[in-house]
């Protein structure tokens, strides 16, 4: 029994000092930690009392430390303490940056509330930003973290422990952050980014999170290095790396971060609106996301847009003022690259292009000109004015540089196509961009019909000409003088002929016709026919005198 009783103890031992041997390597792998300096009269377990959350743990101290003698430190002597032991007070942070629509949530019972700057941020707050909406909220140790626009961002816990080591915990539930981590004194401070998928966690870098309506997470390292960890796998992304996580999956592999992608035709002054970018093609890029600000640091959001490559990128509303163009490419699993530069953007679209007024849905003018109208332009002291032949403007077929009205009338062109443009020029003769291009087409005017002569018989008139198709109708007029001022019958008709009752006034009477094609355009009235109408007392007094001659050739 005493055999049976002392194995027992013995394998007790050896398997606590196997315990207490490993404990000095276990506590060395936890790389946060919060270095002291012993000062005269200092003992350990006085130290721990404290530092740490909880005292007893003092020989853990002691382990992590590797100290022979715990109770005999001397003054100078460097204490290493786990982060994690470290007891921690809370620790506001507050707004250095706001812009837009911003509001906070102090607590969740609390109602929500406008963020102003320098307003104190609280663990248990949340913070979400509007459409063109940003904050910043920095914390003591200058570590920040950057809320972009329609984001919703929870603070868990933010504490400090010790005089250095800090621990920020935040939730995405939706939308885009920066964070930027300044090295602390000792070690390095630690911010985690909790999000319904997965998790970031850091220490000395600046990384972007993203999380989209599917609560999938998009991170991004810009300097240092970020553990991803999603289902129980973490992955380490490297400076210029990204990964992407889809809810209940896995993090994907390491992603080298796109270049930003390259404008073509940057211009010192855009004098068109709306703004248009076009950005040169690149592989592995998807599509392109930008955005135009009023500060280089690209946090005065005015607009944010994300194209496809090849399309361009257009920002609309904006007033003459000096901007910057921010852009970033985005590969196939949505993880964005490096943002550019920022690109000088000088806007000076006023006085504003015209707006020139079209009749009808196309610009089809029958004859050999064309006339067009724009309401005044505000500022405007008068126009330019341009008509090609080619859309490029190639070929100027008309130019006047100081037109001073709304209406311009082309002077005589041959049957074709043809393009206007019109810009507007301030009394200081500055020029903003052209108009819209108005492409026009100069076209004959359908076929006069010529009249056969007039069929007058007693009691109706009957009028003829050729046919000139299917789709042509007829405008059919009479009148009693050639130029047409006093016209008595108006019609149109479908057929290429009429008849109709005989006027009762005797007299000349004119007859015209004109055609008009399916597009409702009517062509020149034909040459004027006419017609005369003799006097009932004329026709009596010629059939009296006629009888009368008859009778007297039958007298003998």
């Amino acid at each position: 029994m005493k055999k049976a009783l002392f194995f027992t103890l013995y394998i007790f031992v050896a398997m606590m000092l196997c315990l207490f041997m490993c404990l000095p390597a276990v506590a060395s792998s936890d790389n946060d930690y919060v270095e002291l300096r012993v000062e005269k009269g200092d003992k350990l377990i006085n130290i721990c009392n404290k530092y740490l959350s909880n005292p007893a743990k003092w020989r853990e101290v002691a382990k992590f430390n590797r100290m022979e003698n715990p109770d005999f430190i001397l003054p100078g002597q460097r204490i290493k303490i786990p982060a994690r032991l470290i007891q921690g007070v809370p620790l506001d942070g507050r707004t250095t940056f706001i812009y837009g629509d911003v509001k906070i949530q102090k607590n969740e019972i609390s109602e929500w509330a406008k963020l102003r700057i320098g307003d104190s941020v609280s663990r248990g707050s949340r913070i979400q930003t509007g459409k063109a909406s940003s904050a910043e909220i920095t914390f003591e140790d200058k570590n920040s973290i950057f809320i972009k626009s329609d984001t919703t961002l929870g603070i868990i816990t933010s504490e400090k422990k010790g005089s250095n080591y800090t621990v920020n915990n935040f939730y995405l539930k939706t939308g885009r952050v920066v964070t930027k981590i300044k090295e602390a004194t000792g070690s390095d401070s630690r911010i985690t980014i909790n999000t319904p998928s997965a998790a970031a966690a850091v220490r000395g870098t600046e990384f972007r999170v993203s999380v989209d309506q599917a609560e999938s997470m998009r991170t991004e390292v810009l300097t240092g290095i970020v553990g991803v960890t999603a289902m129980k796998k973490t992955i380490k992304l490297k400076e210029g790396e990204g990964t992407y996580v889809q809810k209940g999956s896995a993090p994907t592999q390491p992603a080298k971060l796109l270049p930003p992608p390259e404008l073509l035709d940057h211009r010192s002054i855009y004098k068109d609106m709306p703004l248009k970018f076009t950005f040169k093609e690149m592989p592995g890029l998807l599509s392109i996301r930008g955005l135009i600000t009023k500060d280089r640091e690209g946090r005065n959001i005015m607009d944010e847009k994300i194209i496809r490559q090849k399309e361009s990128l257009e920002f609309i509303n904006l007033l003459d003022d000096t901007y910057y163009l921010f852009c970033q490419g985005i590969d196939e699993l949505g993880i964005e690259g490096f943002q550019s530069r920022p690109y000088e953007i000088k806007l000076k679209a006023n006085p504003l292009p015209p707006l020139i007024h079209l009749k009808g849905d196309e610009a089809e003018f029958i004859g050999k000109s064309a006339e067009f109208k724009w309401l005044k332009v505000k500022d405007a002291a008068k126009y330019h004015v341009q008509v090609a032949s080619e859309r490029n403007f190639a070929a100027i077929m008309e130019e006047k540089t100081d037109h001073s009205s709304e209406t311009y009338k082309t002077g005589a062109l041959d049957f074709n196509q043809y393009y206007l443009r019109v810009s507007s020029i301030a009394d200081d003769g500055y020029e903003a961009g052209w108009s819209e291009i108005v492409p026009f087409r100069l076209v004959p005017p359908p076929p006069s019909p010529q009249l056969d002569k007039p069929t007058v018989s007693e009691k109706n008139i009957f009028l003829k000409w050729k046919n000139l198709g299917e789709s042509i109708t007829y405008h059919f007029q009479i009148a009693r003088d050639m130029e047409f001022k006093e016209v008595i019958l108006d019609k149109k008709i479908e057929k290429s002929e009429i008849s109709f009752e005989k006027p009762e006034d005797s007299g000349e009477y004119y007859v015209r016709t004109s055609s008009i094609d399916r597009k409702g355009r009517e062509g020149d009235f034909s040459s004027p026919q006419s017609f005369e109408i003799k006097s009932k007392i004329i026709y009596g007094l010629m059939a009296f005198f006629t009888a009368v001659g008859i009778t007297l050739l039958l007298v003998p």
